[in-house]
């Protein structure tokens, strides 16, 4: 024991040293342990991230092959956001409006189109995604400065979880096709526009041909899946008699690498089949081998039907079977060869129906039907074996009479025919009278060439029915000068209103029991700068037909209240103005607007305008003479019916009309003197008239007896010779002052 050392000292270090040694085993022991779980670890955290990595480059690959896929579709395919900014675009997008991929990603349709043009494309993607569905929709798209039509396919985008976190679309390019069924549309006037609506079936294959993707149009049209589609499963859906010739073809194409296109039916869910168009793409590396193929087959069963059904109707109309514009023509044509060759006549006829819009009008459109057809089975019962009746659109009608020797014999046939309308047709339980206008041209005596042959026999129809319908008219060198009149009168109106041509005369009407002015009838007259004044007579009918009339009406319209307004300032408070409307200004939907306008530019209260419209007018469509007249009334106007008993009028039409005046036509007028029967008449209508709370006019009084007998009838007013004629504004002031 050392010197100092305390007893026992060393026996208490000597029992601690063996839990020292533990101590420090158990930690190295830890320590090693600890090194083990973080290698274990280490080696867990390094395989997570190859793992990851390997997913990443799937996903990569995935994104770059559905990149190239859209990279290599002639469709424009792209993608947007809730917010409608795009995700994704193909090169054709950018191709479409060329900007840079790069810029456009972002951006929206409002940034790239016109307004109006994104917010429709916009209002669709809207639509889609609120529905949650695929839609398609026909939207234009501005390309470099032209609008161009494209049919989109445009479906929701969802994430794993089913929310829809976008959109995207594939849209076809149809300008062109558009623009040919317009121009097909355009040369079939029974036709009316189909929509297109064509459907893509997309599909990849790899080079030798085996199939592995499609898209999901594919399986919503067929109702399979991919499994049973993968490979040549595609041949499941093919019609059995196209299968053979469609692997064959198609398995050349994969060979040659030459494009693929073919046509065949598909059998879809329903079990029905429908036409597509095919057509496939190689898909090449930068060695020029073929990677795969992309394929699209396009919906083409409605083009087809509409083909197969114009090839049907092409030569025939479809309402009464008789050969159609372009028979008719072809077989003139083949006609007036051998008229040529055997030195014949021969003529043609055009021909329509009298007043038949007014069967359309009061019957309907299927009444209208009806009596075309059975007019089709009379036009053939008049004519022989060897002639031709075609109906050229509507009510016209078109008849060949072929190999006719004497003129002579042209004419009897055209009389028959008039005559065959003589009996009534029955339809829907109508007995309708309907007549017939005939227009005839002969080959060789008015021409040697087919188009002013048909030039010619529409002449000579213009001109029938201008002689008062139900009969027949051929072609002559003095009706062409009638027609070029027409024409030279019709072209010189078009310019008279922005020359200032037009002028109103006004003619007094008279109360016959104070003999004072009570009225003035605006009549329109033109100064012609080569002719001088022109009468109604010679203009009114030309701007009927060319539909001037209705700015020559409001024109005249416009001028007398504004002259009749200038009158009452200068003291005749109780005048008021008569003004004639046409039919076709009548049933204008606008014109009840258009007259409280001119009242309220004019300053010339309603009850100072009195409407005038001719008896046949009002007839010819009494439903809607009855609308409009009431509607006119309801604002204050007057209205007078002119022309009275030249008409078809019933008591019953009147009671249903807002009239305060009847105008007797001047034929009645002129011979009362000497004819009982114009007596009667005027009697009778006038107490008549009297009876409803109506007042009577009498036009075209010439004479101091004609007005005794008025006076003597009690007719109310009149107007004629008698007192004034038409005058213009300023001598009919004068009147006006001299009466005073």
């Amino acid at each position: 024991m050392d010197k100092g050392e305390k007893p026992g000292h060393r026996k208490k270090a000597a029992e601690r040293a063996p839990d020292s040694r533990r101590k420090r085993r158990l930690i190295c022991r830890l320590g090693r342990t600890e090194e083990r779980a973080k290698g274990a670890i280490d080696r867990a955290y390094a395989e997570l991230e190859e793992r990851f990595e390997e997913r990443t480059r799937e996903l990569e690959e995935s994104r770059a092959l559905l990149t190239e896929i859209a990279d290599n579709s002639p469709a424009v395919i792209y993608s947007k956001d809730l917010e409608g900014r795009l995700i994704f675009i193909n090169k054709e997008y950018a191709r479409l409006f060329g900007i840079p991929r790069e810029w456009m990603i972002g951006k929206t349709d409002y940034d790239i189109l016109p307004g109006d043009i994104a917010e429709e494309i916009r209002a669709n993607d809207r639509e889609v995604i609120e529905r949650g569905a695929p839609a398609e929709y026909e939207e234009s798209i501005i390309s470099g400065g032209e609008r161009r039509t494209y049919i989109s396919m445009k479906f929701p985008l969802r994430d794993a979880a089913g929310t829809i976190y976008g959109m995207a679309g594939v849209s076809t390019d149809i300008t062109e096709r558009k623009r040919a069924e317009e121009a097909l549309r355009e040369s079939k006037e029974r036709f009316q526009t189909l929509a297109d609506n064509i459907a893509q079936l997309a599909w990849m294959a790899d080079a030798s041909g085996w199939i592995f993707w499609y898209n999901k149009r594919w399986f919503d049209y067929t109702g399979t899946t991919l499994e049973e589609m993968q490979g040549w499963g595609w041949r499941k859906v093919h019609h059995p008699d196209h299968v053979q010739r469609v692997v064959e073809k198609i398995g050349r194409c994969f060979r040659t690498g030459e494009v693929w296109e073919d046509t065949f039916p598909l059998r879809g869910k329903d079990g029905r089949y429908r036409w597509f168009l095919s057509r496939a793409i190689p898909i090449r590396d930068e060695q020029d081998r073929i990677l795969r193929w992309f394929g699209t087959n396009t919906d083409i069963t409605d083009r087809m039907l509409m083909e197969e059904e114009i090839r049907h109707m092409a030569h025939h109309d479809a309402l009464t079977g008789l050969p159609n514009r372009r028979l008719f023509l072809d077989i003139v044509t083949i006609e007036t060869a051998q008229a040529r060759r055997h030195a014949k006549k021969l003529a043609i006829l055009f021909l329509d129906l009298d007043r038949f819009k007014e069967v359309n009008d009061t019957l309907g459109h299927e009444a209208g039907d009806r009596l075309l057809k059975e007019v089709a089975e009379r036009l053939r019962e008049s004519v022989r074996e060897s002639d031709t009746v075609a109906r050229i659109g509507g009510d016209e009608f078109n008849i060949l009479l072929a190999d006719i020797v004497h003129t002579e014999d042209i004419a009897l046939i055209a009389r028959k025919v008039v005559d065959a309308f003589r009996k009534p047709y029955t339809v829907n339980g109508h007995e309708l009278s309907i007549t017939t206008s005939i227009g005839i041209s002969v080959y060789p005596d008015d021409a040697e060439e087919i188009e002013p042959l048909f030039r010619y026999a529409d002449i000579a129809l213009y001109h029938a029915k201008e002689r008062g319908r139900n009969a027949y008219q051929f072609f002559s060198d003095e009706l062409n000068s009638r027609t070029v009149e027409r024409v030279r009168i019709e072209s010189d109106l078009r310019r008279t209103l922005e020359r200032g041509e037009l002028t109103v005369h006004y003619q007094p009407q008279i109360d016959i029991a104070s003999r004072t002015v009570v009225c003035a009838e605006a009549l329109v007259r033109w100064q012609h700068p080569e002719e001088g004044l022109l009468g109604p007579v010679r203009f009114l009918p030309v701007a009927e037909e060319t539909g001037l009339v209705s700015a020559i009406d409001e024109w005249v319209l416009r001028t007398a209240c504004a002259q009749v307004r200038g009158w009452q300032e200068e003291g005749w408070s109780g005048l008021f103005i008569t003004v004639n409307l046409s039919g076709r200004q009548l049933h204008h939907p606008e014109l009840g607007t258009l007259i409280t306008g001119i009242l309220e530019e004019t300053g010339l209260t309603p009850e100072c305008l009195d409407i005038e419209v001719a008896e046949r007018v009002v007839m010819s469509n009494i439903e809607r003479a009855s609308t409009r007249l009431n509607e006119l009334a309801r604002k204050g106007l007057r209205i007078s019916i002119d022309d009275f008993g030249t008409g078809c009028s019933s008591v019953i039409h009147l009671k249903r009309l807002p009239v305060q005046r009847l105008k007797i036509d001047r034929s009645f007028i002129h011979d009362i003197a000497t004819d009982p029967d114009d007596r009667a008449i005027i009697t009778a209508v006038t107490s008549l008239a009297h009876s409803m709370q109506m007042r009577v006019v009498a036009e075209g009084v010439e004479t101091e007896e004609q007005l005794s007998f008025l006076r003597a009838s009690r007719c109310d007013e009149m107007q004629g010779h008698l007192f004034s004629a038409p005058l213009p504004a300023g001598e009919f002031g004068e009147l006006m002052r001299r009466g005073a």
